[in-house]
């Protein structure tokens, strides 16, 4: 039983080593400490104790029993402190460097993409210490072309609207 807790354990952190996304799938509320990584580290930590402790030839002073409850509570204590200590903080910080998106109405971006008459192009501004880039279309329906300064005018679904910046003195 160890063995294969252990070998899940270690399995799932070399799949989520290479493909990466496997690790971030989160639960929240009272049941957030059902992530798949700290599951993982339960099943990589309970398997490794308790191939140490039977493998060490404990039998003697512990029961399988005793074994088994030593091993569970190391799991459980690990994955406690790795969530307390690390997933909580990150996604606290996560959580920091979001933005309401309706706040960038009135920024000054910049197009990245040319935006066709009638069409869709890319703009890049920065809120909050972060640079964006995000789909954009002209409010008037004209064309707006690469490098020029706009302003986020309003904004439905993903799509940011932009009116030209206006000259000041053109004479």
């Amino acid at each position: 039983m160890y063995t294969i807790f252990f070998i899940i354990g270690i399995g799932f952190v070399g799949i989520s080593f290479l493909l990466g996304a496997v690790a971030d799938t989160e639960v929240g509320g009272p049941l957030s400490f059902l992530q798949p990584k700290l599951i993982a580290m339960f099943l990589l930590v309970t398997g490794g104790i308790g191939l140490i402790l039977t493998a060490a030839d404990f039998d003697w002073f512990f029961s399988e029993a005793v074994i088994l409850a030593i091993s569970i509570s190391c799991g459980v204590v690990v994955a406690g402190v790795v969530h307390r200590f690390v997933i909580v903080p990150l996604r606290r910080a996560q959580n920091t460097s979001t933005y309401d998106k309706q706040a960038t109405i009135g920024t000054w971006a910049t197009i990245i993409s040319p935006i066709p008459q009638g069409g869709y192009g890319k703009i890049r501004y920065s809120i909050s210490g972060s640079t964006v880039t995000s789909p954009a279309k002209s409010e008037d329906g004209g064309e707006i072309n690469n490098g020029e300064n706009v302003a986020i005018v309003y904004i439905e679904g993903s799509t940011y609207f932009v009116r030209r910046e206006i000259p000041l003195n053109t004479n």
